[in-house]
């Protein structure tokens, strides 16, 4: 079943876009007729981009942001599970990374749906046919969704997109270029946002942008707070660099109030359907995960019915799934827990707590900040809250609880149990005499559940810090190549890639400084 998304004011950008998409060998050709780009209203492209950038959405349907997203970045993440086991048992949750070929998809998103579009809008800046801040707005967009790419893979093809010879760039390079990419945004934001302090003047991108309908100081905050997450990604392998970045960050002006937050959603006449609803509810093919079960249940979060749906079994209540499950039938899961997602719920790209916690991650390390870790720890529980619909008081009896994470008890109808430990005993309450890994985990695993439903910045910072403890998968078929404990790292180069471009993934594994496995490790994950 494909998810339909109406684009009116965007159709003709999203279709030139797919066909320019459609062999991106030949981008050479746009090289030497940039002129082409006049076909069409080129801020439409902004349109385009947003719609795959962080979260596929697009109207090629869920099955993409499922393969790309749900049976990637949610499952390995502990948010979600798959209710049946794909391909006979080997799929991505199973870690048979080589059985699949799940991993094209979220290359394909990246480099065949957002950068064409992109492309089109610098020839069209270069051409004088877009403006200056618009296109500051576009490569943060680009930022955001090359960061998640690079996250997935390790090297792509990146610095040379466009140009008849695209290499592989490593990891490294690209972060670093990115860094470069969005300081020149954010001087060019800062100077418009200033600019625009008061104006009544529409803005350029209003009936395009469907995250901040073209406010400039809006991106700014957004781009800054992404500056501060790339920033953190790093530490543990360029501890000086993320120092510097993360304290411009936050001397610019990062995200501070739940108005701030990045949603993808519906604005005007171009419509955004949640690709997570039909997934959970039209396929029935994902529910709760077992860790995040465990940690909700075990603190009576309040948010768990913001989360999730309660269970139609066992008299109710919140109830998870293992993943990497290599036999399961579908009727023994489907009682448990859906996400409480329907088609009109805006995507969640970035939100004002996220940046929170990743100052009081820095604030804990001696970086200025503006503040000190407790109160960004805390302030970053409230936000969530508010994000939520629930109220501060809430908030502040859920952070002064010392209720620890629950074991996880499978619910499933059969008779077969995939119950698990309890997985950690860190608590909501802050700790001002716990040392830092302690505190470390107290941060990341509050700001996990704070970014629900982001499967892949949460799997991210699972692979950066360790936390939180995620329960590992039932069945493990990587045959050894990704371990139990550590679990999955990065995903494999796309099959389509082998197939299409041999000699320039050779040259990717040379780069990742490994083997094309489910268990190496990229250039930032070092701790």
């Amino acid at each position: 079943m494909r998810m339909k998304t109406y684009m009116k004011t965007g159709a003709a950008a999203a279709i030139l876009a797919m066909a320019l998409a459609s062999c991106t060998k030949h981008f050479e050709d746009y090289n030497t007729n940039p002129d082409a780009v006049q076909e069409v209203d080129v801020k439409s492209y902004i349109t385009t981009m947003q719609m795959d950038a962080v979260i596929p959405c697009s109207d090629v349907g869920a099955n993409q942001f499922q393969r790309a997203c749900n049976l990637m970045g949610d499952a390995f993440a502990g948010y979600l599970s798959p209710t049946q086991a794909f391909n006979g048992g080997s799929y991505t949750c199973t870690y048979d990374l080589d059985g699949t070929d799940y991993n094209n998809y979220p290359f394909e998103v990246t480099f065949t749906n957002v950068m064409p579009a992109w492309l089109n809008l610098k020839y069209a800046f270069l051409n004088g046919q877009f403006d200056e801040a618009s296109f500051a707005i576009a490569e943060v967009i680009k930022v955001m969704a090359i960061q998640r790419v690079t996250d997935i893979y390790g090297p792509v093809p990146f610095t040379h997109f466009g140009e008849d010879v695209n290499p592989y760039d490593s990891q490294e390079d690209v972060y670093k270029v990115l860094f470069n990419d969005l300081d020149a945004a954010i001087n060019i934001l800062k100077i418009y946002s200033a600019a625009s302090a008061g104006s009544s003047s529409t803005p350029p991108l209003a009936s395009v942008d469907l995250v901040y309908q073209g406010r400039y100081e809006s991106w700014l905050k957004l781009a800054n707070s992404v500056k501060l997450r790339m920033a953190m990604r790093i530490r543990f392998v360029e501890p000086s660099l993320a120092q510097q970045y993360a304290e411009e960050a936050v001397a610019d002006g990062v995200m501070e109030t739940s108005s701030d937050g990045a949603w993808l959603k519906s604005s005007g006449v171009i419509q955004v359907f949640n690709p997570l609803e039909e997934v959970w509810n039209a396929y029935t093919d994902t529910r709760m995960g077992a860790t995040i079960d465990t940690y909700m249940n075990g603190y009576s979060d309040p948010r768990l019915p913001k989360y999730f749906k309660e269970a139609t079994v066992d008299g109710g209540g919140y109830h998870g799934v293992r993943s990497g499950i290599r036999t399961m039938l579908k009727e023994n899961y489907l009682p448990m827990s859906v996400p409480n997602v329907d088609k009109s719920t805006p995507v969640v790209w970035m939100l004002a707590s996220e940046a929170a916690f990743l100052r009081s991650e820095g604030a804990m390390l001696g970086w200025e900040m503006g503040g000190d870790a407790r109160t960004f720890y805390e302030t970053g529980i409230e936000l969530s809250f508010v994000e939520n619909g629930l109220s501060t008081s809430d908030a502040a009896t859920y952070m002064a609880s010392t209720n620890e994470p629950a074991a996880f008890e499978d619910k499933n109808t059969s008779s077969t149990k995939n119950s698990f430990s309890q997985p950690s005993a860190i608590t909501p309450k802050w700790d001002d005499s716990a040392n830092n890994e302690t505190k470390l985990e107290r941060i990341i695993t509050q700001k996990w559940i704070a970014m629900f439903p982001n499967g892949q910045e949460a799997w991210s910072e699972f692979r950066r810090t360790g936390y939180p403890k995620v329960i590992k998968v039932v069945n493990n078929l990587s045959a050894g190549k990704i371990d139990d404990e550590i679990q999955v790292r990065r995903m494999t180069f796309p099959r389509s890639e082998y197939a299409n471009n041999a000699p320039a993934v050779s040259q990717a594994t040379t780069l990742l400084g490994g083997s094309d496995t489910g268990g190496t490790k990229l250039w930032w994950d070092k701790k």
